[in-house]
């Protein structure tokens, strides 16, 4: 077994706020402990969208949260976002800062804070955040029980994750819509393993890493695209030279498509794609929830890549209100037995996961219009094959 197991549900919610996807969710939170906060809030507002002269230059919105998962139990936060002008161009997009934090009934909590701001008429974007994180999850490991006169099995197996991350990235625009740069994650953690026989092990865990981030974006809005496409892409290294103890590679792809079907009507699709390849520890895997897909919030199917792909129909049918519908599907591949799933697809020795169905609904309140931005809050609750969630979010999920 592969002990060194981090708070990948967790990393991935928190870097998906804080990532070029210009979603709005925190990747570094599981299901919506942090799924639910999406990191897509530190995404903005695109070129075309200005701020008016009598409008106030700081727009801020303090928020409650509450979320609910199988894993993490009952959890209460607070979300604070500010959106504001970054320079004195005529046509600045809005920057953004963002403050987080979440406590859970499993005793699990974090906080984070960051800026993403964009320059010079959108020509530069950056993005900078920095956490704390106290993570209880768990994983499904394969271990020899001494007691059952050494029977192999499969055990629920607890862990905490301590510490402090840092990520950022910049990016310019090379051609119209099309943007380039580089950019960085770094996190310095402890790891507490619970074994089937109440023993724990303690490990320090580094994941530290350099990406080239690459977007394609002709959305007419951040917060609420009615319209267009957002490709985002990101290659990362991560090397043994940067203090890691295995050497991989990790591929993110992520495409969303907006069209209007209707007065206040909107079709959105996803797909997302998440590969990674080497000597990927247990730790780094990924793994099927979050925003890809909502409703599935144990970390039980995980593996070396992950696809998924979901449509969400939203409706703003009374002044401030509004309604989401979605369904979606997904598969997880691993490459071996060692750090598997439980339930059938571990016993069953498979590569690839059975496919994962999705469906759920939300409720939406406009919380901000500035610059013709709107900026929505709301609650959602889907369910998966064997499980569910319940999320609050700032923003839409995708």
């Amino acid at each position: 077994m592969n002990r060194k197991l981090t708070l990948v549900a967790f990393l991935s919610c928190t870097f998906y706020l804080f990532s070029f996807s210009k979603n709005v969710n925190l990747r570094l939170y599981k299901k919506e402990i942090v799924s639910p906060l999406s990191i897509s809030i530190l995404d903005t507002v695109k070129k075309g969208d200005t701020v008016k002269k009598k409008e106030k230059k700081f727009a801020f919105m303090p928020i409650p949260t509450l979320t609910y998962d199988r894993s993490q139990g009952l959890g209460v936060g607070a979300i604070a976002m500010g959106l504001f002008k970054a320079d004195n161009s005529k046509k600045a997009p809005l920057s953004r800062v963002m403050g987080v934090g979440n406590y859970a009934t499993n005793k699990s909590f974090y906080f984070m804070t960051g800026t993403r701001l964009y320059l010079k008429e959108d020509y530069w974007r950056i993005l900078a955040a920095v956490g704390y994180i106290n993570y209880n999850f768990q994983a499904f490991q394969s271990f020899e029980d001494g007691s059952m006169g050494g029977v192999e099995g499969v055990y629920e197996t607890p862990y905490t994750t301590k510490g402090t991350l840092f990520a950022f990235a910049l990016q310019r625009m090379i051609f119209e819509n099309f943007y380039l740069g580089i950019g960085g994650f770094i996190m310095r953690s402890d790891v507490t393993i619970t074994l089937p026989d109440d023993s724990e092990i303690v490990e320090p865990n580094n994941t530290n890493s350099l990406s080239i981030p690459i977007s394609y974006d002709t959305r007419n809005s951040i917060y609420n695209p009615s319209s267009g496409f957002f490709i985002d892409g990101r290659f990362s290294t991560v090397p043994s030279w940067l203090d890691n103890d295995n050497d991989f590679i990790k591929t993110m792809l992520y495409v969303n498509y907006y069209k209007e079907v209707g007065n206040h009507k909107i079709l959105a699709s996803r797909f997302a794609m998440k590969a990674n390849f080497g000597d990927v520890p247990f730790a780094s895997q990924d793994y099927i929830g979050q925003t890809d897909l909502r409703g599935y919030t144990q970390g039980e199917y995980r593996g070396n890549q992950t696809y998924t792909a979901q449509s969400e129909f939203r409706n703003n049918f009374y002044k401030k209100w509004g309604y989401v519908g979605f369904v979606g599907l997904g598969i997880a591949y691993r490459k071996s037995e060692e750090g598997a799933a439980s339930g059938d697809w571990y016993n069953s020795g498979a590569s690839w996961s059975k496919p994962l169905p999705s469906i759920g609904a939300g409720i939406r309140y406009l919380v901000i219009e500035k610059a013709g931005q709107k900026v929505n809050a709301g609650i959602d609750i889907a369910a998966g094959r064997g499980d569910w969630g319940f999320y609050f979010r700032m923003t839409e999920a995708f």
